[in-house]
């Protein structure tokens, strides 16, 4: 029974049959014990089928019961990856390379994983034991340029994707990822005809949604947030599912409109404004945002604010929080409502050591964050600052980087924050705030804290190319790098500056 359940599923999954593979396994697992065969079938045809969450499930099983099997493990790691679930690929792709280490196709998903996760050089790394295991060599070099792109080696990736091409002109991602290159070295005029080609040959959402974060950065607003809008078709590009309809500019008089968060904290704090905006259109707002900000826009937006795993009431129509822009038309900045649009009541109060002006300092965002590397500082980098300064230093912040402070005089008050209400009270008692491309720098702005912002050479596309006016925030003063990587000049600099 059982060999001729894997020949029947086997021959379908052969033929691309997914479903029916699927199908015929399951059914005899119902009754009878899977083996290897039955697992590796079962498996392949739900991620054939899309069905991450499935094939995870199924490989888990094999595993367990077939722990020496790499494929197995690779096959996991592949759901996984799919899942977003980066940290359990990396180390299932790690486990099948320990158990068969020339395979090069799961050294290329490696790559691909550890470039996600921010480790660069291991990304390199995995990407060139791609190319010496027989991986298809466009595929390998294509993820080795992105891992070169991503440590600043700007021309031996562009070599990298050249190569690409010629062994697969046709390739857009490869071409995408040109243009991507380009836009890493603020060279917009080599960047649209890569997307120009790549879209001819793809009509991909990713690549609109690439080109629409460099055309904000590079200003155009009405074209980027149109290609922007794309992203929504990508998987996993939103937390939440909500089971009412996508709003597509319907009248909102009488409505009720789910407004969810979709990116990072920052996001939702810079788009949240917008949401006054449809009140006066006469909606009534649901807001699904990030626990950590339920108590802050709860006392700052109009409605009812929910965190993400709260039981949503039911809505009309939902709408992400960065669609808002092109939603209302308010495609530039200087259209959006203004700042200062939050605020915060009197709580937890910062010690005092001495009379001397009090400065907030932030150098550390999430490390999970794809370009952490870029934008995040060694604490040590800012030492001009307090050997320049007469000031008391805070760090304002909870998570990755306090461990640096050591010896360093900065006071920690993460033992006062519990949530960016918490945070936004503490700003308020600054004089000001030094920080780099965080969460942070979006609360302080909409509270209107004069702020400092350290900006990597190529910036998040809120910020423009140049200038050190904020064109979303009045209250914060841009500092750029002017070199890939280099710190030590915008530092030097605003000590200067301050002192």
């Amino acid at each position: 029974m059982s060999e001729q359940v894997i020949a029947k599923a086997l021959a379908a999954l052969k033929q691309d049959r997914f479903t029916e593979a699927r199908d015929y396994i399951a059914n005899y697992g119902l009754s009878g014990q899977l083996n290897l065969q039955h697992y590796l079938i079962r498996g392949l045809a739900e991620l054939s089928l899309l069905a991450w969450a499935d094939a995870a499930k199924t490989f888990t099983a094999a595993v367990t019961q077939y722990p020496d099997h790499p494929q197995l493990w690779s096959n996991l790691g592949q759901a996984e990856e799919n899942l977003g679930d980066l940290k359990a690929a990396a180390k299932d792709y790690e486990r099948s390379l320990e158990l068969k280490p020339d395979e090069g196709d799961v050294h290329g998903n490696l790559s691909n994983v550890y470039r996600l996760l921010g480790r660069n050089a291991d990304a390199e790394i995995m990407a060139r034991a791609a190319l010496d295991h027989g991986a298809p060599k466009a595929q390998a070099l294509n993820s080795l340029g992105l891992a070169l792109g991503r440590q600043g080696k700007f021309q031996a990736a562009e070599k990298c994707f050249i190569d690409a091409l010629q062994l697969e002109p046709g390739n857009s991602s490869v071409l995408a990822n040109l243009a991507n290159l380009a836009i890493d070295q603020l060279n917009f005029t080599a960047a649209w005809p890569y997307y120009a080609k790549a879209r001819s040959l793809n009509q991909s959402p990713m690549i609109d949604r690439d080109e629409g974060m460099a055309r904000l950065l590079a200003g155009d607003y009405a074209i980027g947030w149109k290609l922007y809008q794309q992203r929504l078709k990508l998987p996993r590009a939103l937390r939440l599912s909500p089971d009412c309809p996508l709003y597509a500019g319907e009248p909102l008089r009488g409505k009720k409109i789910l407004l969810v968060a979709e990116q990072g904290m920052g996001d939702t704090i810079q788009f949240c404004r917008y949401g006054a905006l449809l009140a006066r259109a006469g909606a009534e707002l649901i807001w699904a945002v990030q626990r950590p900000l339920v108590r802050l826009l709860a006392a700052n937006v109009s409605g009812r604010v929910y965190g993400e795993d709260d039981q949503l009431p039911p809505t009309d129509y939902y709408l992400p929080l960065l669609s808002l822009p092109l939603m209302t038309e308010k495609f530039a900045p200087k259209l959006a409502p203004k700042t200062p649009y939050l605020r915060a009541s009197r709580g937890a109060q910062l010690h005092l050591t001495s009379q001397a002006p009090k400065i907030g300092l932030v150098w550390s965002g999430s490390p999970t964050h794809e370009r952490d590397h870029e934008r995040s500082i060694d604490l040590r980098k800012l030492a001009p600052l307090w050997q320049n300064l007469k000031a008391q230093f805070y760090a304002p912040f909870i998570g990755a980087g306090l461990e640096q402070i050591g010896g360093f005089p900065i006071i920690r008050t993460d033992q006062l924050i519990g949530d960016f209400l918490d945070t936004a009270i503490l700003l308020l008692q600054l004089d000001y705030l030094i920080t780099v491309d965080t969460a942070i720098a979006h609360l302080a702005g909409a509270l209107d804290v004069k702020t400092y912002l350290l900006l990597p050479y190529c910036p998040d596309w809120r910020w423009g190319i140049e200038g050190r006016s904020s064109p979303w925030y009045n209250s914060v003063t841009l500092l750029r790098q002017s070199r890939y990587g280099e710190w030590g000049m915008v530092v030097d600099s605003l000590a200067s500056e301050l002192c």
